[in-house]
């Protein structure tokens, strides 16, 4: 029991140890999972199934984005004229 306990706590030492390394070495801000995806999608043929899905998710993704900024500016025009008319 005490050799199982030592080794327990030698484990979590050296997790911790392990821990604080990874956290110094990566002070820089971390690449997101989107952009980890799109890192390896873009080493991938163009007519790689997975890919072909993941450029359409991208371009979807932009898309509404730029619909969502269309909407806005749209809504903003609107309530100016609301103001305007009442």
């Amino acid at each position: 029991m005490i050799v199982a306990g030592f080794g327990l706590v030698i484990a979590c030492v050296v997790a911790i140890a392990r821990k604080q390394q990874q956290d110094e070495k990566s002070g820089a801000e971390q690449p997101t999972i989107w952009d980890k995806m799109r890192k390896g999608m873009e080493e991938m043929p163009e007519d790689f199934p997975p890919r072909v899905m993941f450029d359409n998710v991208d371009s979807a993704r932009v898309n509404t984005e730029r619909i969502l900024e269309i909407l806005e500016a749209d809504k903003g025009g609107q309530a100016a004229d609301v103001k305007a008319n009442a």
